[in-house]
């Protein structure tokens, strides 16, 4: 299979929408063969379903992704807001690009957004919100699948999105695979942090590159089937609005089979079309013998410009470290926020650094009023707490934190019942150390507590100087402490302004053996027992595409499309397989590293019964 790579999609694309052009002529066109079939010209809407691709098949333990799907909703929410628009506005007297559109169903009400939470159960073709349209099963297993089939069966989606991590990809492989089978005019889009982390198109020389262990390569080479359609990497929202509206360009009455290429040939035309180009990145669209890369290059759209992700979607999580409501025995309900969608820092294991995701979309720090409201209409919604999952909260920026503290605090964050409103964020010790504003942090921390933030979540990795040597994360040279001084200062200091903390510990960095992790076991065992650690999360590195230490293994071909059943001990972690865990680990240090933190931090270390209930969420 050859790739060819298109000329770039940009801002000043040639305006097709003038009469006479290729659009208006397309347009046109498509309404007229609807007419001629009346019994479909009235809706002119085609089935779609999205999923979140699950990154286990058991619940042997390991921690599953908590919360809701955020990713995913972040990139449903302009094609979901086009499609309610259209079916309110009902079909334009005129012949519209947005005549055909999918069909989402429409925003719930309030009274549905306030009952509807944890999993969902009802049929996605018997429901008529858009947040009845996700499938999303956290655990795939012969249950998820005969879930899935049944709904494949019932709905025959014309359209379906996937979204997958990395882990999650060979789960992907499978459910597209599914999606043929049982709806065989299924166009299946695969999009997420897998397809971010594995494709990169080079502006300098107008060339893509994919990782081996992209879907591209993937099917290029014949390791799995041609059941994708349609790859869309970067900026999801804008590029997969754009994908979409091409598509439902060449739809004609009776929805028959799709030609890619007529989709891939409609990109450009709706690009130029009636407002300017949004969003960038790549699409790719599998034809017969070949892959075509069409980059994107359009206007980057800040966070404040894109509807909030829950727009569509009910609060369906709870998160166990949230107890104030006091609603549930499995935690408050809890929303999930992001004010930036990368870390801006290098550590050299993660796969949300801007060096691998490439993704800067985020808030300004002149937006937290706006992120502010943003929280009071999720309370409205129903949430009792939020949590920011931002890889360090405003980019450890601490004018950004003082500011939305005391905008929060202008807002009404009374529960029902009077029970405290609650949320928690994410920071490095470095971010909460910086001794050039330790007047601005000190006030920070203390404007967070007073504002609800009850929890914040630190990743400590690892308790051994000769580990944390070669990571490379945020550490300040003005602050050149050892680093189990830092970390016990910086949780001190947290702890002091009464804010828990928790923390994830990563297993097999650069320099780690059998002595560097007893010493990190043993250590956060001290800091649990002075009281300063309410939950510690195990992990075992898993090879991302892209990242530092992937390269420095020269890990370069990472099996994440075989299907091969995963056991213990990998599956007591989150994202552990055989294949792609560090290369130095044994499967011995592993059984050990579980079993020993599990002895050693007791109920304090992120267990079994706490996925199950994240898992669930």
């Amino acid at each position: 299979m050859r790739t060819t790579v298109h000329t770039p999609l940009e801002p000043n694309c040639p305006d097709a929408a003038e009469p006479g052009g290729k659009l208006t002529e397309r347009v046109v066109r498509r309404r007229q063969l609807f007419e001629a079939h009346p019994d479909q010209a009235a809706r002119m809407t085609y089935p779609v379903m999205a999923a979140l691709v699950p990154v286990a098949t058991s619940r042997g333990g390991e921690v599953a992704y908590p919360g809701d799907p955020m990713c995913l909703y972040s990139a449903l929410a302009l094609t979901i807001q086009r499609s309610v628009t259209r079916l309110h506005r009902g079909l334009p007297e005129e012949p519209s690009l947005d005549d055909v559109c999918p069909d989402w169903g429409d925003y719930p009400d309030d009274d549905y957004r306030r009952s509807a939470n944890g999993p969902r159960s009802q049929l996605i073709a018997d429901s008529r919100t858009t947040d009845g349209h996700v499938f999303d099963p956290r655990i795939w297993d012969e249950v998820a699948r005969e879930r899935f089939i049944a709904e494949l069966r019932s709905l025959q989606p014309r359209v379906l999105l996937l979204s997958a991590v990395s882990a999650a990809h060979r789960y992907a492989l499978e459910m597209a695979e599914l999606a043929k089978v049982h709806a065989p005019r299924c166009v299946v889009v695969l999009g997420g942090r897998h397809a971010d982390e594995t494709i990169r198109y080079r502006d300098a020389d107008g060339t893509a590159e994919f990782s081996w262990s992209s879907t591209v390569e993937v099917v290029r080479d014949g390791r799995a089937g041609q059941v994708v359609d349609f790859v869309v990497a970067g900026d999801g929202a804008p590029l997969l609005d754009l994908l979409l509206r091409a598509l439902s360009l060449t739809i004609t009455p009776g929805f028959g089979p799709t030609d890619n290429a007529e989709v891939l040939d409609a990109l450009p035309l709706v690009a130029g079309a009636d407002e300017p180009l949004r969003g960038a990145g790549t699409i790719v669209g599998f034809c017969p013998g070949e892959a075509v890369v069409v980059p994107v290059r359009g206007e980057r759209l800040n966070s404040a410009e894109l509807p909030s992700p829950y727009e569509a979607f009910s609060i369906r999580a709870r998160f166990g470290i949230f107890t104030e409501a006091g609603t549930h025995p499995q935690g408050s309900r809890t929303a999930h926020m992001m004010t930036l969608d990368s870390c801006p820092f290098k550590c050299t294991f993660c796969s949300e650094s801007i060096q691998v995701s490439n993704r800067p979309t985020r808030f300004a720090v002149r937006e937290t009023e706006h992120v502010a409201q943003r929280v009071r209409r999720l309370m409205d919604w129903g949430a009792e707490a939020v949590f920011f999952d931002d890889p360090v909260f405003w980019g450890g920026n601490w004018k950004a934190i003082t500011e939305f503290c005391q905008d929060l605090l202008r807002q009404d964050t009374d529960l029902p019942g009077g029970a405290p409103f609650e949320w928690g964020a994410q920071l490095t010790v470095d971010v909460v150390l910086n001794r050039a504003k330790a007047d601005e942090v000190r006030s920070g921390l203390e404007l967070m507590r007073r504002s609800g933030c009850t929890y914040i979540y630190i990743g400590i990795e690892s308790m051994a100087q000769r580990v944390m040597a070669h990571v490379g994360k945020n550490l300040l040279r003005r602050n050149p402490e050892a680093w189990v001084s830092k970390v016990r200062e910086a949780l001190t200091t947290i702890r002091g302004h009464g804010i828990r903390v928790g923390s994830s510990v990563l297993f097999g960095l650069d320099g780690e053996c059998r002595e560097t992790i007893e010493e990190t076991i043993e250590e956060i065992g001290r800091l649990i027992d002075d009281d300063l650690l309410v939950m510690a999360s195990p992990n075992i590195l898993t090879y991302h595409p892209g990242t530092a230490i992937t390269a420095a293994h020269a890990r370069d071909r990472l099996d994440y499309h075989s299907r091969k059943d995963n056991r213990p001990p990998y599956t007591y972690f989150e994202e552990a397989y055989p294949e792609v865990v560090s290369r130095l680990l044994t499967e011995d240090d592993i059984w050990y590293i579980h079993k020993s933190a599990a002895a050693r931090w007791g109920t304090v270390r992120n267990n079994a019964a706490e996925a199950d209930t994240e898992a669930a969420a």
